[in-house]
């Protein structure tokens, strides 16, 4: 008998540890992101919108997205995500996100009747879904820095592994960036 309550107790030990809520909560997270029908966390059109952008150039969603792995994997192999560098990647996130969000609300209330053509509104549209997948790139990339911070060092075993995954979403907004800056010269342009 004592055996067993001593089994039940490890179980809920286990089953209450950092690491398992943080496991269960990013399950959830991504369930509920994936899944049809949700509202509050739908980034399904987020992404569409953004691969819309390259619909006449599926060629060059390699570079942006495929370049990235590349360079993440180099990086990792020099040097693993610390907690103190993730310390100063979520403070670099952070303005990032603020910055995003002042574009976004530039974009956003931007007046197209002055302009004319349906191009101008078309690279707009494009400007502002970029942006947005920016936002959501650094909100995933934030948590999982802040996970890193947060973490025991007992994940030592899977530091590579979200080494890679926060270094690949830092290239891919580092490259997206370039995507935007271009955007924003044609906007420019021609407002």
């Amino acid at each position: 008998m004592v055996l067993i309550i001593e089994t039940i107790v490890k179980v809920l030990k286990a089953c209450v540890s950092p690491m398992a809520l943080f496991i269960l909560s990013l399950t959830i997270l991504f369930v509920y992101i994936f899944k049809a029908g949700t509202n509050y966390l739908n980034i399904k059109k987020i992404f569409k919108d953004y691969i819309s952008i390259f619909s006449d150039a599926r060629k060059h969603l390699w570079l942006f997205w495929g370049v990235p792995v590349l360079l993440s994997t180099a990086l990792v192999q020099v040097t693993v995500l610390t907690s103190e560098l993730a310390e100063h990647l979520s403070v670099f996130l952070s303005i990032l996100i603020s910055a995003f969000f002042a574009m976004l609300s530039i974009l956003v209330s931007k007046d197209t009747s002055k302009q004319t053509g349906k191009l101008y509104e078309q690279v707009l549209k494009e400007t502002a879904s970029t942006v947005l997948l920016e936002i959501v790139l650094c909100m995933m990339s934030l948590i999982i820095s802040l996970a890193i911070i947060f973490l025991p060092d007992s994940i030592k075993c899977w530091a590579q592994i979200i080494s890679i995954v926060e270094y690949y979403l830092v290239f891919v907004m580092v490259l997206n960036m370039l995507i935007l800056i271009k955007r924003f010269k044609a906007l420019i342009d021609n407002g």
